[in-house]
Parts: C-alpha cells; sequence; structure tokens
C-alpha cells in the first residue's frame, strides 16, 4: 500500500500551508520540523490528536522527512509557488504570489486543521533556534522509545 501521507504532493501542500502561515522565510529544517510538530501535534502539546494517526513508528518518520521535503522544495520553487532566498547560512524560502493564490484556493478539513496547528506551533516554538527545534523533537524521540513518553 501506497503512503497517502507523505507524497511528495502533499508533502508540497503542506509545505505551502506552512509558509503561507508563517508569513517569513524558513529553512528547510525549520520546515520539516514543523511540518512534523504539525503532524503530530498532540505528542508536542499544539492539538489534541494527531492528524496521521497514533502509531509506534512516527518518529522513524522524521529521520526521512528532510530528504522528501527537500525535493518537494525543487518542485515548488520550479512551479513558482516559493521564493528562494540565498543568505550566509544557506537558503531560506518565502511563499510567492502564486503559492499564496494556491493556498486560498484550498478548503477542505485536513487543511484547516493543519493551518491552526502550525500557528499554534510557530507560537510555541518562535523562539527556538533551527538547531535547537531539531534537537527538541529528537530528545522526544528518545525518550519516547526508553518509554518515558506515550
Amino acid at each position: 500500500m501506497n503512503n497517502i501521507f507523505n507524497t511528495s504532493f502533499e508533502v508540497s501542500l503542506r509545505i505551502l500551508i506552512i509558509l503561507n502561515t508563517v508569513q517569513t522565510r524558513l529553512s528547510i529544517d525549520r520546515i520539516t520540523d514543523l511540518d512534523f510538530i504539525a503532524i503530530y501535534g498532540k505528542d508536542f502539546g499544539v492539538s489534541e490528536y494527531n492528524l496521521h494517526g497514533d502509531n509506534d513508528y512516527r518518529f522513524s518518520e522524521y529521520t526521512s522527512k528532510r530528504e522528501i521535503v527537500s525535493q518537494a522544495i525543487k518542485e515548488l520553487v520550479l512551479r513558482g509557488y516559493i521564493t528562494p532566498h540565498c543568505n550566509k547560512s544557506g537558503f531560506n524560502y518565502s511563499i510567492s504570489k502564486e503559492g499564496v493564490a494556491f493556498c486560498e484556493s484550498l478548503n477542505d478539513k485536513y487543511a484547516e486543521d493543519f493551518i491552526e496547528i502550525v500557528k499554534k506551533a510557530n507560537v510555541l516554538f518562535f523562539d527556538y533556534s533551527d538547531r535547537k527545534l531539531t534537537y527538541c523533537i529528537n530528545e522526544y524521540a528518545i525518550a519516547m522509545l526508553r518509554g518515558e513518553k506515550s
């Protein structure tokens, strides 16, 4: 069975929603982390449930997520939905007018829920550096493996 939750198309939609919601330039690491936190919002205290359900292997997804996000970002840049910005630490990305227009056409429950969770995650982790946010996710995963979190 194909994984319907992490196809390049769905990841692209979530990236657009993230960039449209936070309205600032984000690194690939920040996009990846916000996507993961929003999908598994219950684990991070930003939602009452996990959008992709509860499973014992959800943190194993995190290791491959950056590669999927990277590919989706390339496709979105080529299609003109997001804009890359070069800075001293690499690239950051922002949503383009075309991307905003596309986001405005989304009108389903999943997108609405994802937007609300991204807003909460962005507020909760706003002061975290990209490195600290990634560390937080990794620490949570380790705690789960040890049985310290459920």
